[in-house]
């Protein structure tokens, strides 16, 4: 096994840190907006693998402007769950974007949105659909820039850095091509991992905040790069465990975890599971590599080539 290659594409990193841009999840919603309700019961007693099949058939019907069938899953699910992003689905804007095309979209939808998902003033302005919406509603420049400089201090700075130096630290350990290094911070990094999901919580997006931020850095974050290697340098039992009931619970990205099993399965010579990053042979059986991602929240080979063909575009 080459140590020093990287584990994930340019490309790949690029995109879903792009998609990641300046977003989170409000802890609680404004009363004003029902749609984005959920019942009663905990959020971590719901399961949200259904949820992520659901968005990637809403975001399809979404992409291809069938924004009436779109909107009818979306509501439906937003008044069950918490908005979680899926794979390069932004489930808010879907939702609001759909709802504007085929229902009366209030105020308070929209402010509700800019509370979930304004961390960069320049990013919400530099999406179109969102900034006519603001202009339709007479939202300003001065009443965004407060709602994200809120948003931005609920975000733990501290635990951002930390985990950017981690990210680079990752990469930069690998150019020495010293395997006993590379071990040693692969297992730094496990157990401080460890440390942040069972004190903090998955430090995902409603705690660290995601790739564009008003006032600080653009992040270098990337945890599905980290957890590829606790595949067979890190605590992998503990992760092998842990991960699936975070993703259950609307915490976890299931990127991170179909990183560490594909790299696993790889290593020990066992059949790729989902094929995120490590090529389908022409032989395999993509009808099972479905039935897994599904499994465990991703989307199908199909949705992922169509999505990535049409933000490419």
């Amino acid at each position: 096994m080459n140590f020093s290659k990287p584990s994930i594409t340019i490309t790949l990193l690029t995109l879903l840190l792009m998609m990641n841009c300046g977003s989170r999840s409000k802890d609680s919603q404004k009363s004003g907006d029902k749609s984005f309700s959920h019942k009663s019961s905990s959020q971590k007693e719901l399961n949200y693998i259904p949820y992520y099949s659901e968005i990637y058939k809403a975001d399809s019907l979404f992409m291809t402007k069938n924004y009436e069938e779109s909107y009818k899953i979306l509501d439906y699910l937003l008044k069950r769950y918490k908005p979680v992003k899926g794979w390069f689905v932004n489930v808010s804007r879907d939702y609001l974007i759909s709802k504007s095309k085929v229902a009366k979209v209030e105020k308070t939808d929209v402010e509700n949105y800019l509370y979930e998902q304004a961390y960069n003033v320049d990013a919400i302005f530099g999406d179109k659909s969102i900034a006519k919406l603001l202009e339709e509603f007479h939202i300003d420049k001065s009443e965004v820039e407060k709602i994200v400089a809120k948003n931005v201090s609920k975000i733990n700075i501290p635990l951002r850095n930390e985990l950017g130096n981690m990210t680079l630290k990752d990469q930069d350990i690998r150019n020495t091509k010293n395997y006993e290094s590379i071990k040693k911070i692969d297992w730094q990094h496990s157990q401080r991992l460890k440390e942040i999901i069972e004190t903090v919580g998955f430090p995902n997006e409603k705690i660290v905040g995601g790739y564009n931020l008003q006032g600080e850095p653009h992040s270098e974050i990337f945890l599905p790069q980290i957890f590829n290697h606790m595949a067979y340098n890190g605590d992998y039992n503990y992760f092998k465990k842990k991960l699936p009931e975070l993703i259950r619970n609307g915490t976890c990205d299931p990127f991170n975890y179909v990183m560490l099993e594909d790299r696993r399965n790889e290593i020990n010579n066992r059949p790729i599971e989902y094929h995120v990053i490590i090529p389908i042979a022409e032989n395999s059986d993509k009808k099972k590599i479905n039935a897994n991602r599904k499994a465990i929240g991703l989307p199908s080979l199909e949705f992922e080539e169509f999505k990535k063909k049409i933000m490419s575009n």
